[in-house]
């Protein structure tokens, strides 16, 4: 028992730890996805900048050099030992400035306009003598001086020597400039990744968004209830095509079939509790949690039920833009002081031949936040329910204000929106605590704007599109018929098993 129970701890651990790596790599892959222009630019300039850094100040260098063999003034050859010596002891022959003086004196000039090395061959009585300038002509002319007046120098440590030049390169070429800008260009490269490795590593440790559903199964118990997958919107002239919104003629199949999928989810799980007000919130603003509110309205609206949209944030009322409303209306608030009545103040939407009006929320008002929670707006949520089928509730985000708390005792379910990339994890499981903390009923959630490129079995893929690409061809897709109040199909051409299928998942 004890070493199955072991086995099974390593296994676990393995596991974790794998997983843990999994999600570094494709936190590191979402890094390079979103930020790849700007870190080529970066690896694009550093290479530039290193081009042109070293193009401008680069200096040549002629090197001259002679090979000669050290003998004695009879003829004979000095001894191995004697040459390496020789070449041991010149660096202190040049810098007691007694050579370096001589030869200055012997060109004529004021300073020595190069530096002078020499190398012992090994296991030979030779020496290879090197003279470094940027003139190439000074170059050989120092290399000359350096061979006719370094046995006189040399006389006083080594006695009588002679040096007998057995090859040399003559006057210099500069071979070395191509070799040093092709190494700026490398090195520049190298910097550009560097700098862009640590920006990126930096993106990944602060961000920490929940780029897939994987990461979301793993740290919130909560029901999936699928995609909504991110469309790119390119800015139009008419204002109603530049939105998210299934009544938009532009808006692509995918994007409609995947709000379908999430209509039926939705409507099967308030089948199995009961209930038709749905409160539609997210952790933070701009997960997208209106667009999602207004689309499934409108998507459970034309399967024949009657649909009320209701905008509950009246600091920052949203549905009106997304429904490219222009009208004047009055808000939940004005219902809310009893200013208006229930019924005058709901708003029927003549573009769709369905049951939805909406209850929009009117001028933002910070003080109408504060009626949320009143014993008026259960009155008018009890009025709701006797007026429709569902009642879709937008919120304000949980995690940021207190609206959400105070409305969930009238809702019976809640849909929690989560955006894609967008929210850190630690915000996501503070919004669903306080929610649970109110004992909210949570339906599940939807993740929106997936860029998670998935293969659909109803024959489409999504993801590759909008900032992170661009999407592809997409085949026809039939549209489903009525249903009957909890999801009954008619007239779609799917099996039962199939429909059953479907409503499972």
């Amino acid at each position: 028992m004890s070493e199955n129970r072991e086995i099974t701890e390593k296994t676990t651990t393995e596991e974790i730890e794998e997983i843990d790596i999994m999600n570094l790599v494709a936190a590191f892959w979402n890094g390079v996805k979103k930020l790849w222009v700007l870190l080529a630019l970066i690896v694009i300039a550093c290479t530039l900048r290193s081009y042109f850094s070293t193009s401008f100040s680069y200096t040549p260098q002629y090197v001259a050099s002679a090979t000669v063999s050290v003998t004695t003034p009879g003829g004979g050859y000095m001894n191995t030992q004697s040459a390496q010596e020789m070449a041991e002891i010149f660096p202190y022959v040049l810098t007691s400035g007694v050579l370096q003086d001589v030869v200055v004196s012997d060109l004529g000039l004021d300073y020595l306009p190069g530096s002078i090395s020499v190398e012992a061959e090994e296991d030979v009585n030779m020496i290879t003598i090197s003279v470094s300038s940027n003139d190439p002509q000074m170059a050989y002319n120092i290399l000359q001086s350096v061979i006719e007046n370094y046995p006189k120098v040399a006389e006083y440590i080594f006695g009588q020597t002679n040096l007998e030049i057995l090859d040399e390169t003559g006057i210099p070429s500069d071979t070395q400039r191509e070799t040093v800008i092709r190494g700026s260009y490398k090195r520049g490269a190298l910097q550009g990744i560097i700098i862009s490795g640590v920006i990126l590593c930096l993106y990944v440790f602060f961000k920490r968004t929940v780029h897939s559903k994987e990461q979301l199964k793993k740290q919130i118990n909560i029901k999936d209830l699928g995609s909504l997958p991110y469309v790119k919107q390119k800015k139009r002239k008419k204002a109603e095509n530049n939105n998210i919104n299934i009544l938009n003629e532009r808006i692509p199949p995918f994007y409609e079939e995947a709000v379908r999928r999430l209509r039926i989810r939705v409507m099967h799980e308030l089948e199995r509790r009961d209930g038709g007000v749905v409160m539609v919130t997210s952790s933070v603003p701009g997960e997208g949690k209106t667009t999602a509110a207004v689309n499934l309205a409108i998507a459970i609206a034309k399967q024949g039920k009657s649909v009320i949209l209701v905008d509950c944030d009246p600091r920052n009322p949203s549905i009106q833009a997304a429904m490219q409303e222009e009208g004047t209306h009055e808000g939940i608030g004005a219902v809310l002081r009893n200013e208006i009545s229930l019924e005058n103040a709901l708003s029927t939407v003549p573009e769709i031949d369905a049951d939805l009006r909406i209850l929009y929320g009117g001028e933002p008002n910070t003080e109408d936040a504060a009626l949320l929670g009143s014993r008026r707006m259960g009155e008018v949520i009890k009025a709701l329910r006797r007026h429709a089928d569902y009642v879709i509730l937008d919120t304000a985000p949980a995690e940021l204000l207190v609206d959400a708390s105070l409305l969930v005792k009238y809702a019976d379910s809640v849909l929690y929106v989560i955006r894609c990339d967008y929210t850190k994890m630690g915000k996501i499981k503070r919004g669903i605590e306080v929610l649970s903390m109110r004992n909210a009923n949570i339906l599940g959630y939807v993740f929106n704007g997936d860029t998670n490129r998935r293969e659909s079995r109803y024959g489409y893929g999504y993801g590759g599109y909008g900032r992170y690409g661009r999407y592809g061809r997409y085949g026809r897709y039939g549209r489903y018929g009525s249903y009957s109040r909890y999801g009954r199909m008619k007239d779609t051409g799917k099996t039962e098993d199939e429909f059953g299928r479907i409503m499972k998942e």
